[in-house]
């Protein structure tokens, strides 16, 4: 039996009006959160989901409007706040924040029935994908071994890698490494490893200067490392292939690692 929301259009990725999300949030008992206008709720549940009246609860993610987006949390950068960009029938885009710790679940019997989407806002399709993607990423855990890790960490300082990393980060969706052993290794072992950049499309001259300095910088730290660098490739996102793409793992920011317990960041799926 197909749910009502269904046939009103609901769907992965749909907006709630501010008029409606009061009354979601005033239902999950977030009242802290109906003092702040900025404050949208985005469906996070599968469109099969809502459709399914056997699954009795859908999910919703907590957004914020914001002024500008920052480039260290678009395309999936940082698996705990991720920007996009939404499509507005009354501007040309819309800013949203949202953190991976936010969400609400609600009944399907308790959400007003006969409410509709807030159809003058809306993902584009690569948003919407970046959004779904990252919200698989709370689950799923690649990781580069820890003495991987502690040996790059040893020769590149974290907070300089960081701080260089923010000057491309607008353009620049990731570097990426296929590292060889793919685990832990006594002392007396190395690594082999291939470097991939992936960046958006059409960077202009300057932007790839900078973002080939970047991937340098980590072949060198590599080196610096004892490791064995291989390939140092910089393609856009659709001149990766799934079958080469899989082989990478994406460096992360926040240095985690196996032996770390947080969420590490979403690996992103390419056409």
């Amino acid at each position: 039996m197909r749910h009502w929301m269904e046939n009103l259009g609901w769907l992965q990725g749909s907006v709630v009006k501010r008029e409606d999300a009061v009354q979601l949030l005033e239902l999950a008992g977030k009242h802290e959160l109906l003092s702040e206008p900025e404050v949208i709720l985005v469906v996070a549940s599968g469109s099969c989901d809502i459709a399914n009246s056997s699954d009795p609860i859908v999910e919703f993610s907590i957004a914020r409007y914001i002024d500008r987006l920052d480039g260290n949390f678009t395309y999936n950068k940082n698996p705990r706040r991720l920007q996009c960009n939404l499509e507005s029938a009354s501007s040309s885009q819309v800013h949203i924040e949202l953190k991976a710790h936010e969400k609400i679940g609600i009944q399907k019997d308790d959400i007003p029935e006969g409410i509709m989407p807030n159809f003058e806002i809306k993902f584009t399709q690569k948003e919407l994908d970046s959004y779904v993607d990252w919200l698989v990423a709370r689950y799923r855990r690649p990781a580069f071994p820890t003495e991987f890790d502690r040996r790059i960490d040893a020769v590149w300082d974290k907070s300089k890698r960081k701080k260089l990393a923010s000057k491309v980060s607008a353009k620049l969706m990731g570097i990426y490494a296929k590292v060889y052993p793919d685990r832990e290794i006594s002392e007396s072992e190395n690594y082999s490893v291939d470097l991939l950049a992936i960046t958006v499309p059409n960077p202009n001259a300057t932007e790839k200067a900078a973002i080939e300095n970047f991937i340098n910088q980590y072949k060198q730290a590599l080196l610096d490392a004892g490791m064995d660098v291989g390939t140092n490739q910089i393609v856009n996102e659709y001149q990766v292939s799934v079958g080469t793409f899989k082989e990478y793992k994406r460096f992360n920011l926040d240095e985690l690692s196996y032996k770390s317990d947080d969420p590490l960041p979403s690996e992103i799926n390419l056409p």
